[in-house]
């Protein structure tokens, strides 16, 4: 009997579990490898999104640089210059400065606004931290000659834009301390007989792009803003931030830090992923201004245990839900097996004792199966020989 208990046990088990197993397994790994796409997808839009903003941000920074190229107030100032009053000339160059002050107020996203001539000497010059719009009085206005930005701007023809790299301001040749992250635009200024005058520069607040970044960042990742290069212009290790800048010395080198994914973020010109043994690692080219201007490369590089949380998080409740069908399912065929079993035993030992002369015992099997009418039959054998016996005698 231990034998039909076995079999019928193992029967039920593969009834009940190989189904289960099969449908299972395809759930498991169809769904775990549909997670681990989405989590790379929404590294991949945190990203894109990240670069949309950016570029919200700079929209209209080129149309402002050739509004101001354009700005009446400028080029009234540029005709006073060649007449012989200089009366007319102070005049109209504080109306400048004032009109300057005024554009600063309304857009708020530009530290300096200023109008260089081409001796590289700041005529106009508007500052704006906070709320506060400052005109810089003459006195303080300085020579910009030897800045690279005001050189090679010079150099450009009518309706080229300058743009520069991501950089700190610097005062005096010294950097801004707080750090005071710029991006400067400019463009050269021609008078109506198409003569070179100067250049506007628009110093625009980048502290903005760096807070886009860095708001980005969840726990347990770092999202890292970089040059060509590979050096940081965002770090969320400070001891990295801003190794971009050469004056300050650092020596903190993504590509040198990770060599392995040096060729294909300098390669790339969408966002992509890599993935390591421990690491999933999606980087994008910010390019900006019509895409004109590559800005710099976004770098998220997050660990497996922290992207594939979502996965890990359904393996947990797969496996537990998995472990609870089992038992129970063991728990269910060895309860069938028993039922079926336990009446046929019971049944063989009771023909056991009839085959031994013993027709007094009843074959009571309580069960409306088979196995409880062959039991019946069996009794009803018992009576018939127990009634044969007694006529016999």
């Amino acid at each position: 009997m231990n034998s039909i208990k076995n079999k019928l046990l193992l029967v039920l088990l593969l009834v009940t579990l190989l189904p289960t197993l099969l449908i299972g397994g395809y759930t498991f790994f169809s769904t775990i490898e549909s997670l681990k796409e989405s989590s790379i997808s929404a590294q991949k839009n945190k990203i894109l999104l990240i670069r949309e903003q950016i570029n919200g941000y700079l929209g209209n920074v080129s149309s402002d640089v050739f509004y101001l190229r354009d700005f009446p107030a400028l080029h009234l100032y540029l005709s006073a210059l060649e007449s012989d009053s200089s009366t007319s000339e102070r005049l109209l160059l504080t109306n400048l400065r004032s009109s300057f002050a005024k554009f600063s107020a309304q857009k708020k996203i530009y530290d300096q606004v200023r109008f260089i001539d081409i001796s590289g000497k700041e005529v106009v010059r508007v500052n704006h931290s906070g709320d506060k719009t400052k005109i810089v009085t003459e006195t303080k206005l300085k020579s910009k000659k030897n800045r690279f930005y005001v050189n090679e701007t010079l150099k450009l023809k009518k309706d080229k834009l300058f743009i520069s790299k991501l950089d700190l301001n610097r005062e005096k040749g010294k950097i801004e301390e707080p750090y005071n992250p710029t991006i400067r635009f400019a463009t050269p200024v021609f008078d109506k007989k198409n003569k070179l005058r100067g250049i506007v520069v628009l110093n625009l607040k980048a502290q903005k792009i760096i807070d886009l970044i860095a708001s980005q960042a969840v726990r347990g990742e770092s999202i890292v803003f970089i040059d060509n290069d590979g050096y940081y212009f965002y770090s969320p290790d400070e001891k990295s931030m801003w190794s971009s800048v050469r004056e300050l010395k650092k020596e903190a080198n993504l590509f040198k830090e990770r060599p392995e994914i040096k060729d294909k973020i300098s390669r790339a010109t969408s966002v992509k992923n890599i993935e390591t043994s421990d690491d999933i690692i999606t980087f994008m080219p910010v390019k900006v201004i019509d895409d004109s201007f590559l800005l710099g490369t976004i770098v998220d590089i997050s660990p497996k245990s922290v992207i594939f949380k979502a996965v890990n998080n359904f393996l947990y409740v797969f496996l537990g839900v998995a472990l609870l069908a089992l038992f129970l399912t063991v728990a269910l065929a060895l309860f069938l097996s028993r039922s079926i079993s336990k009446p046929l035993v019971t049944l063989t030992e009771s023909v056991e004792k009839l085959s031994m002369g013993d027709l007094e015992t009843p074959i009571v099997i309580e069960s409306n199966d088979e196995i409880g009418a062959l039991s019946k039959a069996v009794e009803l054998l018992r009576k018939s020989m127990q009634i044969l016996m007694k006529r016999a005698s």
